[in-house]
């Protein structure tokens, strides 16, 4: 019986370390923060952690404006990988980013209170950006994709050829 709970307690350990929030992103009591809307309005200083792609850097002499992609977040804070977004933010960090580290399709997550929408463009479109004033940010690894491939083990072709088609050895 005593090992039964350890086993439990271990593993209950095990997976919490996997699905908990960076260092940089804690925020306490977590219910308090602002899920992302496009262009919110009347939520200033709330706070809230939001996640996506970044589109663009733009650097000020005093601090440096990240376009954000908008996806949702995985229970690690990551950015979930997904073909639709609900628009676009605004990631306001104090003094200098550089454009290199923080590239064009990078993932980034964020921490910060949330500020006045901007109007803006996209392009020649005009667009209303949501502000999050950054206090913490996490800038992930870039993601790898790594192609599987299935390979039935119980298949036998009797006619197949990995070879095929086979070139004659000139000397």
């Amino acid at each position: 019986m005593l090992k039964r709970a350890m086993v439990v307690g271990a593993t209950a350990l095990l997976l919490g370390a996997c699905s908990t929030v960076p260092k940089e992103l804690v925020y306490q009591p977590e219910n308090q923060l602002v899920a992302y809307q496009p262009a919110l309005g009347s939520m200033e200083g709330k706070p809230a952690r939001w996640s996506g792609i970044i589109s663009a850097v733009h650097n000020k002499s005093d601090q440096s404006v990240i376009e954000v992609v908008y996806l949702p977040l995985q229970a690690n804070g990551v950015p979930e990988q997904t073909e639709q977004s609900p628009g676009r933010f605004l990631a306001i960090m104090k003094g200098f980013v550089d454009p290199t580290l923080y590239a064009k399709g990078r993932s980034l997550t964020v921490l910060g209170t949330i500020g006045k929408p901007v109007d803006s463009q996209i392009g020649e479109h005009n667009y209303r950006f949501s502000v999050l004033n950054v206090t913490g940010s996490k800038l992930w690894p870039p993601v790898k994709e790594v192609e599987v491939r299935y390979v039935d083990p119980y298949f036998y072709d009797p006619f197949y050829d990995p070879f095929w088609p086979r070139r004659p050895l000139h000397r």
